[in-house]
């Protein structure tokens, strides 16, 4: 079957319509191409397609990077040029809006923020574990293993203990068991950590893992995934944080931010750098101002608002990362910030947050967005809400809700802090009618 490509979608598939008007979903094409597909499942309301081969090719179509590109599920845009991912993913955004109905100024989506490297940015990849103990990426919807020695978009030096991994392979006993293993590259100190996450329902043999750490090259310090945190299997002598150091032009002052393997930490580190950045600008003059910090983590975005004078609280749900906070907090000398160790949901309608008066609401949830706790979030009447989310389908069902009871959208700033993917970040700010 051929067809004519509209457009991406959000989700990274692109659009077509057979001949009796139903769509066409297919992965790995541009608006404006001709391809042949074969359909391979039947939805309500459209096909699902693979493609066969590109008929007539956009002139954005560029060769990919990684060898493995269309195998492995990760990747979905390396065929798309710099540019056109950029503008696809501000498309995707515009649709979004349109779809939920948000009425905006035509001002009011903004270009996409570019990373500072479209490759080699990843400073924290997941890797499953196949039968055999060799670890890989799965394939697109499936949970076969791709094996492979090198990624592209992970940094180089985490792709060196990627290649460590896979001349140590796990013990055939332990890949029934071991799920994960995470390989976080620490930014100021170029040191790896490696994060084993097992099935917990399972039993596990510590003397062979144990044994399986102290021999893992390239690697400086290993720990294992428990119920209440993580626990250290082996290393070095030298600190076992993750730790990333800001410079001046970040938000003003130098500051750093430190954090154990376990706790969230933003992927691209440099774009997060521009991501932190664009917040403050967003939030103007806080000194003195109260301000809420929710999903705060380890403070990403509450210490450099408090070095700005903001007086915040932040709230987080992971006990450890509230640690953490408070830790990088005090060492940036932040006396005022103050943590709460909550759920979100929960901590939105108690006293301690509803008697505040809050200025400024910051928040930067999970994929899944706020949901049905947005309404708490309107009730507190926070004069901004500056929303940062990785999902546009989430985002824009959050912010009709927002509009819908007294806000207004005034700025969308699409980031992209995963390039060569369909997936995208965004900060949104909206104001108190």
């Amino acid at each position: 079957m051929q067809v004519r490509i509209e457009k991406i979608i959000t989700g990274g598939q692109g659009l077509a319509r057979r001949e009796d008007g139903m769509v066409v979903l297919t992965r790995f094409v541009l608006p404006g191409e001709k391809v042949e597909v074969k359909e391979t499942w039947q939805r309500r309301g459209y096909v699902e397609a693979e493609l066969v081969r590109v008929l007539e090719p956009s002139p954005e179509r560029t060769i990919p990077a990684c060898p493995s590109y269309t195998i492995c599920g990760g990747c979905d845009f390396q065929h798309l040029s710099g540019p056109a991912q950029l503008q696809n993913k501000k498309e995707m955004y515009r649709e979004a809006l349109l779809r939920a109905g948000i009425q905006t100024d035509h001002d009011v989506l903004h270009p996409v923020l570019p990373s500072p490297s479209p490759y080699h940015y990843r400073f924290r990849i997941r890797l499953k574990v196949d039968p055999d103990g060799q670890p890989g990426f799965y394939r697109f919807r499936s949970n076969r293993v791709v094996s492979i020695d090198r990624c592209p978009v992970a940094t180089e030096i985490l792709n060196s203990a990627l290649r460590g991994l896979q001349a140590s392979p796990l013990p055939r006993s332990l890949a029934t068991v071991i799920q994960d293993i995470e390989l976080l590259h620490s930014p100021a100190d170029d040191r790896i950590h490696a994060l084993i996450l097992p099935d917990f329902r399972r039993y596990m043999d510590r003397r062979l893992l144990a044994d399986y750490a102290n021999r893992l090259a390239g690697v400086q310090s290993v720990w294992l995934k428990t119920r209440t945190g993580s626990e250290r299997l082996a290393g070095d002598s030298c600190p076992d944080l993750l730790r990333q150091d800001f410079p001046p032009e970040v938000c003003g002052c130098a500051f750093t931010l430190c954090w154990p393997p376990g706790c969230f930490s933003q992927v691209n580190v440099r774009q997060n750098e521009q991501l932190i950045n664009l917040i403050l600008r967003l939030a103007g003059s806080i000194a003195g101002r109260r301000v809420l910090d929710l999903f705060c983590g380890t403070g990403n975005f509450s210490v450099p608002l408090a070095l700005n004078g903001a007086r915040v609280t932040g709230v987080e749900l992971s006990r450890e990362s509230i640690t953490w906070a408070r830790n990088n907090g005090a060492a940036a000398g932040c006396a005022d910030a103050r943590f709460i160790a909550a759920d979100v949901a929960g901590a939105l309608g108690t006293p301690d947050i509803t008697d505040a008066c809050y200025d400024l609401i910051v928040l930067d949830p999970p994929r899944l967005g706020l949901g049905k706790a947005t309404a708490q979030l309107a009730e507190l009447g926070a004069a901004r809400i500056i929303y940062i989310s990785c999902d546009p389908a989430t985002l824009v069902r959050d912010l009709a809700q927002l509009c819908a009871r007294g806000y207004r959208l005034r700025q969308l700033a699409p980031v992209d802090m995963f390039p060569q993917t369909h997936h995208i970040e965004a900060v949104a700010l909206l104001e108190k009618n």
